[in-house]
């Protein structure tokens, strides 16, 4: 008898374990091996706007050395100095550089938070290297608020000065908007362009199911990227958005498996299930916007889940979208 229980409990304590296990143990990684320890970010924007206007050919010559990414224009060109010399004498952009400067009066803060992002992205894709980083004045280009290019990423620093920023409301930016626009999406925002930026592009969406596991799989390589980001900033929602999501999780899944949807290519619901937006107003108006992200990312951890030996690089480079759909065995219960 003693035996019999001795084994229920072994079994029960594995099974425990085996819960308990999940993907994300293999987003902790020992960093002290990795060979970036420190990263140092750059202000474009601080050192333009400190520029003294009344010699500023010779000060933007000065700069180009420093900043070759954003002066590459011919400075011998009158026409290009005066763009710039507008630029910087703009009221607007001067308070909003004047704003980043009093809520960012240096970066140190930043660096140390964007770090892990750098060196989880070293871990998992060491044959790519990250360009170095900057933080420049926008004009708050909030659609784009991090461009990675080939040889330096740059951070429109004024797009994340806290969403009841008057500059954001002189600039009519909706309020669904505006809730992205604070220092906590960062590292989230940096993230999500490097996906985009260094990583093989994925291949056309023809369906519904196919645009859920893309979306899926960037949120999950956000994840991976950002160590203890919580859901209502890698989804972009409101925690009382997120809590109807997940209230209802069940009930969108079995409206899209029940009608058949996920194999559909229509531009109507492509539009209901990922545009952005205050709610989706066809479910309900405390329903939030890009539902079919939220059960995207639902399918892709499921599908991770169902893996002992999940590598976030073979997710993404799996294009079978019926594959994934099959292996994850995603069936979330209806209320």
């Amino acid at each position: 008898m003693k035996n019999k229980y001795l084994i229920l409990f072994l079994l029960f304590a594995l099974t425990f374990y085996a819960c308990e296990s999940s993907y994300r143990n293999k987003f902790e990684i020992d960093t002290s091996t990795l060979k970036t320890q420190k990263i140092e970010i750059k202000t474009y924007g601080k050192a333009l706007f400190e520029a003294d206007t009344t010699q500023l050919k010779e000060e933007l010559v000065r700069l180009q050395s420093e900043f070759p990414q954003f002066l590459l224009a011919d400075l011998n060109d009158p026409a290009n100095v005066k763009q710039i010399y507008d630029f910087v004498s703009d009221t607007f952009l001067i308070g909003l550089n004047r704003q980043v400067r009093e809520l960012y009066p240096d970066l140190k803060n930043l660096e140390k938070e964007l770090l892990p992002v750098v060196q989880h992205f070293e871990h998992f894709y060491p044959a790519i290297s990250v360009p170095p980083i900057y933080t420049y004045i926008s004009g708050v280009q909030h659609e784009i608020p991090v461009i990675a290019g080939q040889d330096a990423i740059a951070i429109g620093i004024d797009n994340y000065l806290g969403s009841e920023t008057k500059a954001y409301t002189q600039l009519a930016i909706p309020k669904y908007m505006t809730y992205n626009m604070h220092p906590d999406f960062i590292a989230r925002d940096l993230a999500a362009a490097i996906y985009d930026a260094y990583l093989p592009p994925q291949p056309n969406a023809a369906n519904i199911l196919d645009e859920m596991v893309m979306a899926g799989k960037k949120l999950l390589f956000i994840e991976a990227m950002v160590p203890g980001i919580s859901d209502e900033v890698l989804l972009r929602y409101k925690t009382e958005q997120l809590n109807w999501a997940t209230k209802h999780e069940g009930e969108i899944w079995a409206f899209l498996v029940g009608d058949q949807l996920l194999y559909l290519n229509n531009y109507e619901l492509f539009k209901k299930l990922f545009a952005d937006g205050p709610f989706t107003q066809d479910f309900s108006d405390e329903a939030p916007a890009r539902l079919g992200e939220f059960i995207g990312l639902k399918l892709i951890r499921s599908y991770a889940d169902k893996h002992p030996n999940f590598c976030i690089r073979k997710l993404i480079d799996e294009h079978d979208t019926q594959t994934i759909l099959m292996e994850a065995r995603y069936k979330p219960a209806t209320k």
